[in-house]
């Protein structure tokens, strides 16, 4: 018998995408709508939900809001960069996207702490606090999703963010920008302009999109959003009970 090639998995294939430019443009904006109706929900459900975009801002609860941003960027690049080895040997079109895009944002966790010094904390302090949990779920299912299901799973998280913070964080600047001052708050207009200007909702769209390949995709895409959005979800309302709450009980 004579050998074989017993490489299988490097994606020596070029497959055609499942969807047109013309489905994959209806699917997207059904998916948009989607997520606009879990942000409602979230608006709805989620206590100090709109808090940042007040008039005042609680500190405490603020200053955590920055330190779970620095620890998620940390945490997240790792269970992301464990994605993109899966990619590669799946869709190399996607995976040289993917790769961009962490490129691009890996080191914004030093936009939050910039912001997060200009508060009181310094990054040993930043360093010196746990993540929550709920954070430490979210890069645990991350993991999981890559490595026993579909990694489309951990494109949906990107996809999630980039999408929400396209429509949520101008609002929040704008209001920080006058609650706190806008020389509070580079860190994070920096960051929220690299997610504008490099375009990031539809950079995540080319590459979920690569990842359809049945009807069933599309299911799974909403459901996995809706269980990155309950542990987001987990996140704040620990972080009103432990800080958001105290404050107004001590005002």
């Amino acid at each position: 018998m004579e050998n074989t090639n017993r490489l299988t998995h490097s994606a020596l294939l070029r497959r055609l995408p499942f969807l047109s430019p013309a489905e994959s443009a209806q699917v997207k904006r059904d998916i948009d709508t989607f997520l606009d109706g879990k942000m409602a929900e979230w608006n709805a459900t989620v206590p100090f939900a709109r808090h940042l975009e007040g008039t005042e801002i609680h500190l405490n609860y603020y200053r955590q809001t920055l330190i779970e941003h620095a620890w998620r960027i940390r945490l997240m690049r790792t269970a992301q960069s464990y994605a993109l080895h899966k990619i590669t040997r799946i869709n190399a079109e996607a995976a040289k996207l993917y790769a961009a895009y962490q490129d691009e944002e890996m080191l914004h966790d030093v936009l939050f702490m910039t912001d997060a010094e200009k508060v009181g904390l310094s990054a040993e302090d930043i360093f010196a606090t746990e993540p929550n949990l709920h954070t430490r779920l979210l890069a645990g299912y991350l993991y999981f999703v890559a490595e026993h299901e579909k990694v489309l799973g951990v494109i949906c998280y990107s996809y999630l963010v980039e999408y929400t913070t396209q429509k949520i964080t101008p609002r929040q600047l704008r209001a920080m920008s006058e609650s706190l001052g806008k020389d509070m708050i580079v860190g994070q207009a920096a960051h929220l302009n690299t997610d504008l200007v490099e375009d990031h909702t539809q950079d995540m769209w080319d590459i979920l999109s690569l990842f359809v390949e049945s009807e069933q995709d599309i299911v799974d895409i909403k459901r996995y959003m809706s269980e990155i959005q309950e542990l987001l979800k987990g996140f704040f309302v620990d972080l009103y009970e432990r800080f958001g709450d105290v404050e107004l009980q001590s005002t």
